[in-house]
């Protein structure tokens, strides 16, 4: 029974204040872990920063005066000698400790420290004989002090501590040498020393990396034993259709063709994430492999995360697969209801048929016939429940995900641990590298002349902008009004406008009538960050592009070299030498995974990889990119592991958890 009120000092009121912090027994005390620590140590005058927090020995040289100021609030003030200098000490609310200040009296007290006006505001005060260099526990639990809450931790330690088990196996502490958890508990309430927190700090990181990598690890094994229906294929028409294509496959894509089509073939489930930098090829990988189903007799259902792309999917796929006898639908939310019942019909009647939507494909009212494989395109830009749903729809068909956001490797295979993952990095021979080129927003007269000179050579031009409308807050590019100016400026052309606000089939219209180079210049927001082919388009234009992410302003140049034709990209940004330094990697590197490693070093995880990992990533200390060989090791371990008995059993429990979460971070804050 670990009852709070079975702990002295916890009464009703207490209780209900712990409830309140997520609290309800005394193993919750003891596993609520310091949010950050104070680090106490004394320095001297010389060494302490202005306006820095600082810990300082003094002497008491006048009467201690209490002022109050209003209701609750309350200055204590009174002389303290520093060394050979006079100081006015200032500390709020704490009228009781001017019974303890008598005149030459030694104490220590922390807060900042004003040389021009010998003033000290101080946070916390101390005799001297009751101080010694201290790192104090900060919990943040609302309603209940620090102290207070540190002697319930010591409480419930004392009584429950010996019946808390370690999560990590013994031999896995011994060969990192770790501390034990009760010796975590032990010292992580209390630590005494920098080297204590060296040690919270490696076994915090360990055991929530190595908890992340098992889940992911259990559940690829879990994966990996689904039957799925064995899908006997037309090897023969699959080659030829490969030989007929009028380029040759990179070796990147021949290797993620074979992993894709092996997995197909097998009689497990495949759960695999097809990642590949923007025109790197992706595309064809999967036409392949959705050719390869449609031989075997099975249908094929393909999600887009918008209609744009999806109908550019449809009228790809329908060129690939133009001279075989498989049926390709497009479904629409924008369909007719005749359209639609037809539609629903032929997904119902006919198994070799290629399904290609957006999130229509798992309404309710859509039947499959044997359907055998789904692919996600964009699968960040769906929830975990969208992508279940549709894979619900099937009997255990295999899974593929597909993504152009370039991942390192290392971190791809630990953060996506659950899936097999096919990675292409090579692009096709024939692909022109885009010319990047940085301009200040002072020199836009030269980027007109520009984009002049490729509308006279009938080549289409993007215009980007991080705004839709004026902003009162922010001094910032807007899609309105640049489109009303490069309306004026080019009133010789069609100039578009597109953004997010606007009607989905009025995008849809926009994009066709640009397709079609009846629209010259796009004026447009992000929303073409994932986007159609348009082959004749050389000139992406990126207004304030200081404002972005380097892997999403690498997305938005990959919407144009999408042909032979030399292409451009003018990233226009602030008169800041800052941002041009930011920048000028763009100029010199077109390899995504190369840009998203360095947005990874800028921006962190939670910019770069959106909801999926950063929502489910929660972690005390980890980080996945400042700690990726900790990651590393932790999966390696688990790994070389993860067939055996014993670790199964001793995870029994862990295996059941979703997520390894905790409630904050931890911060280790050193006062000097």
């Amino acid at each position: 029974m670990s009852d709070l009120l079975t702990i002295k000092g916890i009464g009703p009121k207490l209780k209900m204040k712990l409830n309140r912090n997520d609290i309800y027994d005394c193993f919750d005390i003891i596993n609520r872990f310091p949010s950050r620590y104070e680090v106490y140590r004394l320095t001297t005058l010389k060494d302490a920063p202005e306006g820095a927090r600082v810990t300082l020995e003094g002497k008491v040289s006048s009467v201690a005066v209490v002022n109050f100021i209003r209701k609750n609030f309350n200055r204590l003030s009174f002389d303290l000698m520093i060394e050979d200098r006079n100081f006015k000490v200032a500390i709020f609310n704490r009228d009781y400790l001017r019974n303890i200040l008598s005149v030459g009296e030694n104490i220590v007290v922390t807060g900042t420290i004003d040389r021009i006006k010998n003033t000290f505001t101080a946070t916390t005060l101390k005799l001297k004989k009751n101080f010694k260099n201290e790192i104090e526990p900060i919990y943040n639990v609302e309603g209940v002090g620090d102290s207070q809450f540190q002697k319930l931790v010591q409480l419930s330690l004392k009584e429950y501590g010996h019946l808390i088990k370690d999560e990590l196996p013994i031999s896995l502490i011994k060969k990192y040498r770790l501390i034990t958890y009760n010796e975590l508990l032990n010292i992580v309430h209390s630590p005494v020393s920098s080297k204590d927190l060296i040690k919270i700090e490696r076994r915090i990181k360990y055991e929530e990396l190595f908890k992340f990598q098992f889940k992911m690890q259990y559940l690829k094994l879990k994966n990996k034993s689904k039957k799925s229906l064995i899908k006997k294929y037309d090897i023969n028409l699959v080659k030829d259709f490969i030989k007929e294509l009028p380029f040759t496959l990179t070796d990147d894509q021949k290797k993620a063709t074979n992993e894709i089509i092996k997995d197909i073939k097998s009689p497990y489930v495949m759960n695999r994430l097809l990642e590949g930098d923007t025109g790197s090829g992706k595309t064809i990988v999967s036409a392949i492999s959705v050719l390869t189903v449609l031989s075997a007799g099975f249908q094929v259902a393909m999600m887009a995360p918008t209609e744009i792309l999806a109908k550019q999917h449809y009228e790809t796929f329908s060129e690939y697969f133009k001279k075989y006898d498989y049926n390709i639908v497009y479904l629409s939310g924008k369909l007719s209801s005749k359209e639609r019942t037809d539609i629903l019909n032929k997904i119902a009647d006919y198994p070799n048929t290629l399904i290609i939507g957006t999130h229509a494909l798992f309404s309710n009212d859509v039947r499959y016939n044997n359907l055998g494989y789904v692919i996600t395109d964009e699968q960040h830009r769906f929830g975990v429940n969208q992508r279940k749903k549709l894979r619900e729809k099937g009997f255990n068909p295999d899974v593929l995900y597909m993504t152009a956001t370039p991942i390192p490797r290392t971190l791809a295979i630990s953060l996506f641990g659950d899936m097999d993952i096919s990675i292409i990095k090579e692009r096709p021979k024939n692909r022109i590298k885009v010319d990047t080129k940085l301009f200040k927003s002072s020199e836009m007269d030269l980027v007109y002349l520009l984009i002049d000179e490729q509308l006279k050579n009938n080549h289409q031009i993007y215009v980007v902008t991080p705004l839709i409308l004026e902003s009162e807050t922010l001094d910032l590019s807007n899609a309105q009004k640049v489109f009303q100016d490069l309306k004026h400026h080019f009133s010789s052309y069609n100039v578009g406008l597109l953004h997010s606000k606007i009607k989905q089939e009025d995008k849809e219209i926009i994009m066709d009538n640009f397709k079609t180079n009846n629209i010259n210049l796009l004026v447009s927001t992000t929303v073409i960050e994932v986007g159609v082919d348009v082959p004749n388009a050389t000139l992406m234009v990126i207004l304030d592009s200081d404002r972005f992410g380097l892997s999403q302003l690498h997305q938005l140049r990959g919407r144009v070299g999408r042909s032979n034709l030399k292409s451009y990209c003018l990233l226009i940004h602030s008169d800041s030498s800052e941002a041009h330094e930011r920048l000028s990697i763009l100029e010199k590197t077109d390899d995504g995974f190369v840009l998203s490693e360095e947005d990874l070093r800028l921006r962190g995880p939670g910019d770069f990889f959106g909801m999926r990992q950063s929502g489910e990533m929660k972690f005390l200390k980890a980080s996945v990119v400042d700690d990726v060989k900790i990651l590393e090791i932790a999966r390696n371990a688990i790994k070389n592991k993860s067939g055996a008995r014993s670790l199964r059993r001793e995870f029994e429990i862990l295996l059941e958890e979703a997520m390894y979460e905790v409630p904050s971070d931890l911060k280790i804050k050193t006062v000097l």
